[in-house]
């Protein structure tokens, strides 16, 4: 089983609202759109917006020079829109630019391009590795989380991915200290403007795009945006498809100065067959993964013709701000989310070395999963003296529940699938019939079921001093509960196929998380800052006599640069961290669970982002992290490096336009990735190789009539190297081979 997702309604809803707002949206010959207010305190893109704000400050020309690569200021470190110059934390920001550019599709693409972000072994929700540590599948979305989600956002609906690094719970309550990732929707924009996008690529790959957004009254304090998504293709792994559908409806009301409001409700109706990790687990043979082809697979054509994973889930969102007065703001912020599944999928079991023998296991899970995000954040600014005070005080409430129906294999059940020698694949059709019987045996039987709730009230405040010294203090503090079920109901439990998931006793932890931070400005171009910070992370359950466990913790010291440069064109920063991963759960010999493990991750990080000169543009980054494990008293791993993580990371993309700002005109991009060899394991006796890959993009934008073109040619790969993406727990996954992705957008 998969863990972590719940429930609701259907795909043709949301499409209805999206072509009613088409029909009601008015199309220009020239579509212009409204540049992101640079005042606002709250979420780009998603949040609203303070009296400082004005309707209309800015336009720019649909398809010339919005592929912008130099972002100034980020709202996730701080929880409001800061210059990142100012901010006394790493932040590093994937803009909108980069997405179109390099035609981005997952979230795990656009992150590769910051530093201190590596793929998660595993890859099956939105997974990454922030400084070394699991994201635990939580991304944020305009500053709210949410957990267990497989393509959190549709590409089409993000403006751009911030990626604030180390601990950050004293904002955001508890998470994994590497950091956090915190998708920026797009927003509607008050002239209208329509697009359409036709992306087409190898297997298959059919991607069509409509975007429509304009005033709905006369006045334009009534905005809205529509997007519809249809994706469906096949993958490089055999026996891999896909079909997506997705629509979202945005809407923004200003009715006066001081107050905005933003409504939002997206749906996605995704099917699968085998998706993520699930489609292809290569056997480590020896210290490294099995030669197998590349497109090997333990997959079966009935996993996409009787069993697809499917996923219907839904997003409902809403946030309003408004102003006391010229330096005060109240900011609320809340959003829904449910989701219905079936995760489906014939998997790894066990693999015989001698023999080359693999057995395999099949899933079936129904799921349900719903979260509840809420947060309320006052904002204001004062005098004390010589001090000048940037002040946020806040409260937010998570709750996450879910609910694992269905059938199980574990270890000890026997093969109900032919094993097959994984160099000579010769996997036997299966009796189809035989699997349903016990899918439908199971289809009440409630394998697992927990519930997550967590409150907390926080205070920052910025002070700046003697015109050059910022100091950042701020204090949270978590009460959190966790109930899990009491059985994990599969094959062999006394209550199995009708366990009831009734809930065991759950841990409550109570925590303070502190931060501060020092920045001094040696110029309006550059700064320097140090900073530290706590963390409160995952809960670790119970132990064998039915006792809380003390949660994960975490600190970090930070020390850091940044500097503009070429006439504040291309930011660059360079980070020093060390963080300590504390209370990770070891188990004794005799399978006692023990909070006595830590893990160590520090290194150096480099990053750059925007224009060297007129026509280059670049974004960046190094990463050297020797994360090690320093305390493993049962299993004999300290001093092992961790698993997962490789100690140099590096990525470039280059971007050159023949003539920028204009409607017509030619670019050309070219970058490339690598990755040192990590350890797939903590006894580091299996190793993921090291490799190096290289993308490459030409387009072509004009104007047709009253329509714009934009025709591009992107190639991920380029000279088709054989590497792999992800790998530990047994297994590897390949890359993606060359890879050819077209696209032709018409704006009108």
């Amino acid at each position: 089983m998969l863990r972590l997702p719940e429930r609701r309604k259907h795909f043709m809803k949301t499409a209805t609202i999206a072509a009613g707002f088409l029909l009601i949206s008015s199309i220009p010959g020239t579509a212009l759109i409204k540049a992101a207010d640079p005042e606002s305190h709250s979420a780009p893109g998603g949040g609203a917006t303070t009296n400082q704000a004005s309707v209309m400050d800015k336009v720019i020309v649909v398809g010339t020079e919005d592929r912008q690569y130099k972002v100034e200021k980020a709202f996730g470190g701080i929880k409001v829109d800061a210059p990142l110059l100012d901010t006394p934390m790493a932040v590093q920001v994937v803009p909108h630019g980069v997405f179109e550019d390099r035609q981005i599709l997952t979230l795990e693409e656009a992150v590769k391009n910051v530093s201190g972000v590596q793929a998660s072994p595993s890859g099956y929700y939105d997974d990454f590795l922030l400084r070394g540590f699991d994201n635990y599948a939580d991304v944020f979305r305009n500053g709210l989380k949410l957990s267990c989600v497989i393509g959190a956002e549709d590409p089409a609906f993000i403006d751009r991915v911030e990626v604030v690094k180390g601990p950050t719970a004293m904002l955001y309550g508890r998470i994994q200290p590497g950091g956090l990732v915190n998708i920026t929707t797009k927003e509607p924009q008050a002239t209208p403007a329509f697009s359409v996008q036709q992306q087409a690529g190898s297997w298959g790959e059919y991607r069509t795009v409509v975007d429509a957004t304009g005033s709905i009254n006369a006045d334009r304090t009534f905005l809205g945006r529509a997007i519809g998504v249809y994706d469906r293709g096949d993958g490089f792994i055999d026996f891999q498809h896909h079909e997506n559908k997705a629509a979202a409806a945005f809407f923004s009301w200003t009715p006066s100065p001081v107050f905005k409001a933003n409504f939002q409700f997206e749906a996605y109706d995704q099917k699968a067959s085998n998706p993520g990790y699930t489609a292809q687990q290569i056997p480590f043979d020896g210290e490294h993964p099995a030669p197998v082809a590349r497109s090997w697979s333990q997959s079966d054509p009935l996993m996409w013709t009787r069993w697809p994973n499917t996923v219907r889930r839904e997003t409902i969102a809403f946030d309003s701000s408004l102003a006391l007065g010229e330096k005060w703001s109240i900011t609320q912020r809340s959003h829904y989310f449910t989701s219905d599944e079936v995760q489906s999928y014939l998997i790894f079991g066990t693999f015989d070395s001698s023999t080359s023998t693999l057995h395999r296991r099949i899933d079936y899970n129904p799921v349900t999963r719903d979260a509840f995000s809420n947060n309320l954040d006052l904002t204001g600014a004062f005098e004390t003296g010589p001090l000048d005070h940037k002040f946020l005080l806040g409260a937010d409430w998570y709750r996450y529940d879910e609910k694992f129906l269905g059938y199980n294999e574990d270890g000890s059940t026997p093969d109900t699938l032919p094993p097959s020698d994984i160099y000579h694949p010769t996997f036997q059709p299966f009796d189809g019939d035989a699997i349903q019987k016990g899918i439908d045996v199971s289809r009440n039987n409630v394998l697992w079921r927990s519930r997550s709730t967590d409150f907390g009230t926080y205070l920052q405040d910025r002070i700046s001093f003697a015109e050059r010294w910022d100091l950042l203090l701020g204090g949270r503090y978590d009460i959190a509960k966790d109930r899990y079920s009491s059985v994990y109901g599969t094959v062999g439990t006394p209550d199995y196929p009708n366990n009831t998931g009734a809930f065991a006793p759950g841990p409550i932890d109570r925590q303070f998380s502190p931060r501060a931070g020092l920045l001094y400005k040696i110029s309006t171009n550059a700064s320097v800052y140090s900073s530290y910070s706590q963390s409160f992370g995952t809960a670790n359950g119970l132990n064998s006599t039915g006792r809380a466990l003390p949660p994960e913790k975490a600190e970090q010291y930070e020390l850091g640069t940044k500097a503009a440069w070429f006439d504040k064109r291309l930011l660059t920063s360079v980070t020093f961290f060390d963080l300590t991963k504390k209370n990770v759960v070891e188990y004794s010999p005799d399978s006692i669970p023990i909070v006595v493990g830590e893990v160590r991750s520090r290194g150096v990080e480099l990053d750059a982002s925007g224009r060297v000169t007129e026509n280059i543009s670049l974004i960046g980054s190094y990463t050297y992290d020797e994360a090690k494990i320093t305390k493993d008293p049962y299993n004999g791993n300290q001093g092992h490096r961790f698993t997962g993580v490789a100690p140099h990371v590096a990525s470039m993309w280059l971007k050159y336009d023949t003539s920028p700002g204009t409607t017509s005109g030619w670019a050309f991009g070219a970058g490339g990735y690598f990755s040192a060899e990590r350890p797939a394991d903590d006894a580091n006796m299996t190793r993921v190789p090291g490799y190096g890959r290289m993308d490459a993009m030409v387009s072509y934008r004009t104007d047709v009539g009253k329509q714009h073109l934009l025709v591009q040619l992107n190639v991920q790969n380029l000279l088709d190297k054989t590497y792999y993406d992800n790998g530990a727990f047994g297994w590897a996954i390949y890359g993606v081979p060359r890879m050819f992705l077209g696209s032709v957008r018409l704006d009108f």
